[in-house]
């Protein structure tokens, strides 16, 4: 029977049932396209062996690298974390392993090294992950306190893997600072150590960091530090009075693991290392720009424009070792950069990388961070990354805002510099 000889009913029931099943068809491919969907892609290569770099440029990276445990680095994006390897490679490389989750977005990530390396990611749904390193599956997952709402890291991702908000580690442990609660989880397992109210409003929070041992948290309002026992959750006493400002000292990334804490009051500076249980006076810690490394502190009289280092006795003050450049040295004094591992680092305003030794005050290395293949730019540094001997610097456009768009603010579409001290 032909189509136009059917009757005018039986042609419109064929019809809905058409429409019906290709209505559900469309359905289902929209489903599968945008539905909830967590993709995971584990390695298909053994957990890389470490690399140790030589003194120099390594190269240029479209993102910003968390290097972990010198085997792999971590990067981030809107909807994803992946790792690549090795670290010592000048670009990025095919993905290692990687976590997609749609449609939430990333909020931040800290990782954890030793014998069981976690990548740990927060995301904007609550969801916490936590991802083997080794062989990119997922070890555990649970749902914590969210903490934020969108992605933040721009096109590097560099603020959502150097200073993820409210995410930090400590000694053994991960810890999510809410709004509501302040929660510690095993990093292996993912298992709930212990959950506080937050100590401190969010009208009033201020700074936040960890130490080995501490959670730290300014509270703006009452002009103090209120502080927490990472191992326990217990509440400690708190810290100064009439603080207005406080500031992270020689963080392992971003405000996590800091060996030491600046704070600022109408009566002056006051330096605290924090390597242990408490808080210890140290009075050199408390010049501007001073930094703490293998157990010195080491200042300079201008932080912008290093023409002397001191190492100091942090508890008494008392001068261990000085450094100066060479005789005839025509390199242009070097801003302080950062301290890592037994370390200082400085950098030149033409590039050159100093590293001196923070127990001797021996001058390591000398490098220049110029690639044959990069113009020789000027620029400002967004973020700072330390991992052993890697650097990273996310480099931007002299002077531009941080509300500018992308592509007047990073320097160039590869900006973030991949070195090695």
């Amino acid at each position: 029977m032909r189509w136009r000889t059917l009757p005018r009913g039986a042609r419109l029931a064929v019809i809905g049932a058409v429409s019906v099943a290709l209505l559900a068809a469309a359905g289902l491919v929209a489903w599968r396209v945008l539905g909830p969907a967590d993709v995971v892609t584990p390695a298909r290569k053994p957990y890389p062996e470490p690399v140790i770099p030589a003194p120099g440029p390594i190269g240029v990276l479209v993102s910003a690298p968390l290097v972990l445990d010198d085997r792999i680095r971590v990067f981030a994006t809107k909807r994803q974390v992946w790792a690549d390897a090795p670290p010592n490679f000048k670009y990025e490389r095919s993905a290692l392993w990687s976590l997609r989750r749609w449609p939430a977005q990333l909020i931040g990530v800290v990782a954890v090294g030793g014998g069981s390396p976690v990548v740990v990611s927060s995301w904007s749904d609550g969801e916490l992950v936590g991802t083997d390193a080794r062989t990119g599956t997922v070890a555990w997952q649970i749902h914590a306190e969210a903490l934020g709402d969108s992605y933040t890291g721009r096109r590097t991702g560099a603020s959502t893997v150097y200073q993820p908000p409210g995410l930090f580690t400590t000694g053994g442990a991960v810890l999510v600072a809410g709004p509501a609660d302040v929660t510690a989880y095993d990093p292996t397992t993912g298992a709930q150590r212990w959950q506080v109210a937050a100590p401190v409003s969010r009208d009033c929070r201020g700074v936040d960091l960890t130490s080995d041992r501490q959670y730290l948290v300014h509270d703006t309002c009452a002009g103090t530090v209120r502080r927490v026992d990472t191992t326990t959750g217990t509440a400690l006493t708190d810290l100064g009075s009439g603080v207005t400002t406080t500031e992270p000292v020689s963080c392992a990334v971003g405000h996590s693991h800091c060996q030491g804490v600046r704070l600022t009051s109408a009566t002056g500076a006051e330096g605290l290392i924090l390597t242990g249980p408490t808080a210890e006076p140290a009075p050199p810690l408390a010049a501007a720009g001073s930094l703490l490394a293998a157990g010195i502190v080491v200042t300079a009289p201008d932080p912008a424009a290093v023409t002397r280092l001191d190492g100091h006795d942090p508890r008494t003050g008392a001068v261990q070792w000085t450094w100066q450049p060479p005789a005839g040295d025509t390199t242009p004094p070097p801003r302080l950069l950062t301290a890592s591992g037994d370390r200082v680092l400085l950098l030149a305003p033409d590039h050159t990388l100093i590293a001196v030794s923070a127990t001797s005050g021996k001058e390591l290395s000398r490098t220049r961070l110029q690639l044959y293949y990069e113009p020789d730019f000027t620029y400002d540094l967004a973020q700072v990354h330390t991992s052993g001997r890697y650097l990273a610097l996310v480099r931007t456009i002299p002077g531009a805002p941080t509300t500018a768009p992308d592509d007047d603010y990073y320097l160039t579409p590869r900006t973030v510099l991949l070195a090695a001290s």
